[in-house]
């Protein structure tokens, strides 16, 4: 089974938190689907009460709403929906985005935090660099999220060395010595 699914609306969904049912479950739902259930049956078969996707229960809750199975089968409905011509594309949606993907082909993606451990800098530094423009980010909530290939990128436009190895306390060995040299000449005051 694939490890996430991606929305008509590019949302990415986790999969690797599903329940042995709710894997066979959204199994038969994909055959359904692949098959071209007619949507009216399509949308029973999801919402019927006891289904997997309404966890067992016969409505639809606010947890049950932001379940991963439930947001995946319906934005498969979605699909089916458009396809058959029961809905209509919105104007942020694309159907020719895949819908399930492998985590293999999605990019690696690091945080702040993350990046600046990796090439030895301080996080408000690479957030920095972002407003700057001079490291490109996802923003996602208050939260950046970057590739690990432009980290690397910028990495090296830097002249920076890419830290592999870690100090026992999971900071960067790369650079060490620098950083308290530094904090003394802002003290000071001068750079």
């Amino acid at each position: 089974m694939a490890k996430a699914y991606v929305t008509l609306t590019g949302e990415r969904i986790d999969l690797s938190g599903l329940t042995a049912e709710e894997k066979v479950f959204l199994g038969r739902v994909v055959k359904a689907y692949e098959a071209g259930e007619a949507y009216p049956n399509f949308v029973n078969r999801v919402n019927a009460p006891g289904s997997p996707a309404l966890g067992g229960g016969q409505w639809v809750t606010e947890k049950v709403a932001r379940s991963p199975l439930y947001r995946v089968c319906q934005d498969l409905a979605d699909r089916l929906g458009i396809t058959q011509g029961f809905l209509a594309v919105g104007k942020n949606s694309s159907t020719k985005r895949a819908g399930f993907i492998e985590a293999a082909s999605e990019p690696d993606f690091v945080s702040c935090e993350e990046a600046a451990q990796w090439i030895g800098l301080t996080a408000e530094a690479i957030r920095k660099a972002i407003r700057e423009k001079r490291l490109p980010a996802r923003q996602v909530g208050r939260t950046y999220l970057l590739e690990r290939k432009a980290v690397d990128a910028y990495a090296a436009r830097s002249g920076r060395e890419v830290s592999i190895a870690s100090g026992a306390n999971g900071e960067s060995t790369t650079g060490a010595g620098a950083k308290p040299a530094k904090r003394r000449r802002m003290a000071q005051g001068t750079r």
